[in-house]
C-alpha cells in the first residue's frame, strides 16, 4: 500500500478532518454548478476511475441519476465509463489500456459534455489519456485528485483536490463530495420549473 497508514480509528478520523478542511470548498460548488448546468441543457455527464475510484465512480453515477431525481423532472443524464465490463476488457485487451476510457468518450461525448475523472495520484495513464481527450474536444473537464493533483489537476477546468497521500481519506473525501454534489443537484432541481 503507497502512501501514509492510520494505525487507529483516532488517528484516521484526525487526519480525515485535516485534510478536509483543506479541500477547496468553492471548487465542489463549482463542480454542482457545472452538474446543474448540464442538467438544465440535457448534456451528458461521464465518470471514470481506476480501481477504488472505479467504485466511486459507479456511486456518483447512481446518485446522480437517482438520489437527485426530482419527480416530475428530467434526470441527469449520468453515465459512469467503468460498468461496461466487456468493453472495458476487451479495450484493454485488444487495444490498450490506456484506452479504457478515452475509446468510449471518444464513442459517445460531445462538446458541451462534462467529463469527470477520478484517480487518486493524478497520473493514472488512462484518466489521463480520456481528461486529454475530452480538454481537446470541448468538453468540462472535472478532476477528483489527491497526492499533489497530478497531471489530471494540471488539466481539469475545475480542479478538486484532496491533499493526502493516504489512499483511504483520498477516496472517503471523493466519495463525500459525490454525496455534496448530488444533494445539491437535488436542491437546484426541485426549486425548477416542472419542464
Amino acid at each position: 500500500m503507497g502512501g501514509t497508514v492510520c494505525n487507529s480509528a483516532s488517528s484516521y478520523f484526525e487526519a480525515m478532518r485535516t485534510v478536509m478542511a483543506k479541500v477547496d470548498a468553492a471548487a465542489v460548488d463549482r463542480y454542482a454548478d457545472t452538474l446543474f448546468k448540464a442538467w438544465k441543457d440535457r448534456r451528458r455527464v461521464f465518470v471514470f476511475g481506476n480501481g477504488g475510484s472505479a467504485s466511486t465512480a459507479s456511486h456518483h453515477v447512481c446518485d446522480y441519476v437517482k438520489t437527485a431525481m426530482v419527480p416530475g423532472q428530467p434526470r441527469l443524464l449520468a453515465f459512469s465509463l467503468v460498468d461496461n465490463v466487456g468493453l472495458t476488457t476487451a479495450i484493454g485487451n485488444d487495444l490498450s489500456y490506456e484506452e479504457t476510457f478515452s475509446f468510449p468518450l471518444e464513442s459517445v461525448a460531445q462538446r458541451g459534455d462534462v467529463a469527470v475523472a477520478i484517480s487518486c495520484s493524478g497520473n493514472s495513464p488512462n484518466v489521463v489519456r480520456a481528461a486529454g481527450w475530452a480538454i481537446g474536444n470541448g468538453l468540462t473537464l472535472v478532476g477528483l485528485t489527491g497526492f499533489k493533483g497530478g497531471r489530471l489537476g494540471e488539466l481539469s477546468n475545475i480542479h478538486i483536490h484532496v491533499p493526502s497521500d493516504n489512499y483511504g481519506v483520498i477516496e472517503d473525501l471523493h466519495l463525500s463530495i459525490g454525496h455534496i454534489a448530488t444533494q445539491m443537484l437535488f436542491g437546484r432541481v426541485k426549486g425548477e420549473k416542472p419542464r
